[in-house]
């Protein structure tokens, strides 16, 4: 039975290696921004950032698996402005990228439940929110885990970040999105992140 299982895993891995590789290949254009007010306007020191870095690594070798790839960019000088809530100044963030802004901890305004990670969408301004431009994900790497990143692009890829969420809708993209990047951790290529080829951020290039 064991002897089985390890076959039924094995070819479940070759079909899933093969999937991602008859596929187009899907690119995403990320922006990452590195907050240069954190530690008291002093910056992230070089061992965040090279945490942070552990982290886009795993979640590129993850995302492949999908057929799923980054094109990476920086824009330097960014920070968080804090005028009633905090957000990243419009000049900062690029269009057509995912813009991902990293800090040492995020307030309780972006993250309340201390996660260390959150995503959103453009919004318009009502009575709650400011007007928010562009996509986006906050990454505080003093609650962030490895799989933080990762769980972060998959609500991007799987569109949650384009749609009007309630709370109980959010929770079951966070266990939807968990329990597909679990599987796809065990070789599976997860269709359903494929969603994201016709975002304004992600391109389809031929092998």
């Amino acid at each position: 039975m064991e002897k089985l299982r390890r076959r039924e895993f094995l070819a479940l891995v070759a079909s899933s290696a093969l999937y991602a590789r008859s596929e187009p290949r899907i690119v995403v254009s990320v922006n990452l921004m590195f907050d240069c007010a954190a530690h008291s306007r002093r910056g992230l020191f070089p061992a965040e950032i090279a945490l942070f870095q552990r982290y886009q690594a795993r979640a590129e070798r993850e995302f492949a698996t999908s057929g799923i790839f980054f094109d990476l960019h920086i824009t330097d000088g960014a920070y968080l402005h804090e005028q009633g809530f905090s957000d990243i100044p419009d000049q900062f963030l690029q269009p057509k990228m995912i813009n991902v802004f990293v800090t040492d901890s995020l307030g309780y305004d972006i993250d309340r439940d201390r996660t260390g990670g959150s995503s959103m969408g453009p919004r318009p301004r009502t009575r709650t929110f400011a007007h928010s431009a562009g996509f986006k994900t906050f990454i505080g790497l003093h609650d962030a885990r490895p799989t933080t990143l990762a769980h972060e692009y998959a609500h991007h890829f799987t569109l949650d970040t384009q749609r009007n969420s309630s709370v109980g809708g959010n929770l079951w993209a966070d266990l939807r999105n968990d329990y597909w990047l679990w599987r796809q951790r065990r070789g599976v290529a997860i269709v359903e992140f494929r969603a994201c080829v016709h975002s304004e951020w992600a391109r389809i290039v031929s092998l």
